[in-house]
């Protein structure tokens, strides 16, 4: 129970600190904090678990760090969830804007996003789209405190409408050779019809609290089924870096 509330006001802290912080950058005119040369924004509209994890420098720490390792110069990048445009930008200067092919459901993320390569004077291609094997307009639901956005429905409190588009329609078109994909679940919705095509390297968050473990093993099968192997030096659950020769 003495756990319970030191933990409680631990976290009040925290936020408080986060609060107080956030407003200071934005006083003194410098909201931004730089991870791995990336700059990111301190608004308080992107929320507290968001915000928290910029502030510490740890932001999609797994993500980067596997991709850090992982990415080439000459790599066409495709990455399904922009988020707030970190991965995308940090790949934009590693190999080249025109390589990076980043598709945003949430609004929402979508202009902070274009706000972020703005800052960072890159410029990756970014559609507010959901993938999909069809190509229709539909209501998608977002969380507009967390940002966190998926055909999960989680916690939603408002719906958008956004176009689905085809999505081995574009990797026929934009012939990637990385897909980088944080979707919060719904990466089984695309596991579930993707045709891998030009596709050698594939680093994915698996969210096993929104799949069950049918689901899960189904993921890590079709990658094997498809001869693609886990590099388990560059994958810390539960984020997972595949590849093939």
């Amino acid at each position: 129970m003495l756990r319970k509330i030191r933990n409680k006001v631990s976290f009040h802290i925290h936020r408080i600190f986060v609060s107080l912080y956030v407003t200071y950058k934005l006083i003194i005119g410098k909201p931004w904090r730089s991870i791995d040369g990336v700059s990111l924004p301190l608004f308080s509209d992107i929320g507290f678990n968001t915000l928290r994890w910029i502030i510490n420098g740890k932001y999609e720490i797994g993500e980067i760090n596997i991709i850090k390792n992982t990415i080439q110069k000459e790599d066409i990048i495709l990455e399904i969830g922009t988020g707030l445009g970190f991965i995308s930008s940090y790949c934009a200067k590693v190999t080249h804007s025109s390589q990076v092919f980043t598709f945003e459901a949430n609004p929402l993320n979508y202009e902070t996003a274009k706000s972020v390569f703005k800052k960072n004077m890159v410029s990756p291609i970014i559609k507010n789209a959901l993938l999909s094997d069809e190509e229709v307009v539909v209501n998608f639901p977002i969380n507009q405190k967390s940002r966190l956005a998926s055909t999960i429905k989680s916690k939603s409190d408002k719906f958008v409408t956004i176009q689905k588009l085809n999505l081995n329609k574009i990797i026929k078109d934009i012939t990637p050779t990385y897909l980088i994909m944080d979707i919060e679940g719904a990466e089984f919705d695309v596991f579930s019809i993707i045709n891998f095509q030009t596709i050698k390297k594939i680093q994915f968050e698996l969210h096993p609290s929104k799949l069950d473990k049918s689901k899960c093993d189904f993921i890590f099968n079709l990658l094997l089924e498809n001869e693609f192997e886990l590099d388990k030096s560059n994958s810390i659950d539960p984020t997972y870096y595949f590849s093939k020769k």
